[in-house]
């Protein structure tokens, strides 16, 4: 047997080596099943995750259009109606005949209405996006914060259209009812007044529209880098009282201190948290 061993030593060599080859190759192929595979399915979850992303950025848009639309919608009714007062009771005065102002206190409320819950619409959407958009929590924070501010601007603004502003009287009231009821006349300190409230409440709106542009402006370079190389540059404010939103770590870590800690939202945001949380220690 050994000598046989000896005498095919060289075949059997050569088997051993192709045997070995066999087994080599079949380890790397099965390897390279294994990579292919694997790169396969990393691949198709960064599809799914890019596909994923364009179809939030398409939902974000359409709802960045609506608040846009009726935040816009909103404002210019309210700026508008100072000078309609004006230039009405200016005709008064020179016995130029003119139809009372169209603007009434309840469609400004409507007005405004439709915009808040625009913007409400959309905050409520992030809720659903932070997995995949997790800075979305600071224009969250931002947009509440302004909103805070729009309202209360709103409702002092509404409350001044009442008594300022013609009302439509119902539809079954008396024949004889005037139609419009006019409002009494307004002074020029009564009108300097209005304008403040109609400024105030124009920033307001204003804030919510810039947080809105930082919005689509991070979305796009969030959501579509992996599209696209290119970034949109971020927002340069015509006013430096209106905050730019960015997600870099340290700039958002100073925005996000600077809505909870400054601004009337967030101090009622803490002061609300702290009753929650002692009400619930008490139980």
């Amino acid at each position: 047997m050994w000598d046989w061993i000896q005498s095919n030593s060289v075949d059997l060599f050569g088997h051993l080596l192709t045997l070995i080859g066999i087994i080599v190759g079949a380890i790397v192929l099965v390897w390279q099943i294994g990579r292919q595979h694997r790169s396969s399915l990393e691949l198709q979850k960064r599809n799914a995750q890019e596909a994923l992303k364009v179809e939030i950025y398409k939902t974000l848009t359409l709802r960045l259009r609506d608040v846009t639309r009726t935040n816009v919608t909103a404002m210019m009714y309210a700026v508008n109606v100072p000078s309609r007062i004006e230039v009405f009771q200016n005709s008064i005065k020179k016995n130029i005949p003119l139809p009372f102002p169209r603007e009434r206190a309840i469609e400004f409320s409507h007005l405004h209405s439709a915009a808040n819950d625009a913007l409400i619409a959309l905050i409520q959407e992030f809720e659903a996006w932070s997995i995949v958009f997790p800075e979305i929590e600071l224009f969250q924070t931002a947009l509440n914060s302004a909103n805070h501010d729009a309202r209360n601007a709103s409702n002092e603004l509404f409350n001044r259209f009442i008594i300022i502003l013609p009302t439509d009287p119902p539809h079954d009231a008396p024949s004889k009812t005037p139609r419009p009821i006019p409002a009494s006349p307004v002074s020029a300190d009564q009108l300097s007044e209005l304008e403040r409230l109609v400024e105030e409440y124009r920033r307001a709106m204003d804030e919510i529209g810039c947080y809105v542009i930082d919005l689509q402006i991070e979305a796009q370079n969030k959501l579509l880098s992996g599209l696209f190389e290119h970034r949109v540059p971020r927002r340069k404010p015509l006013d430096s009282r209106f905050k730019v939103l960015s997600t870099e770590p340290v700039e958002m870590e100073r925005l996000m201190s600077y809505f909870l800690n400054e601004t009337s939202w967030g101090k009622e945001y803490k002061k609300y948290e702290a009753m929650h949380s002692k009400s619930a220690f008490s139980e």
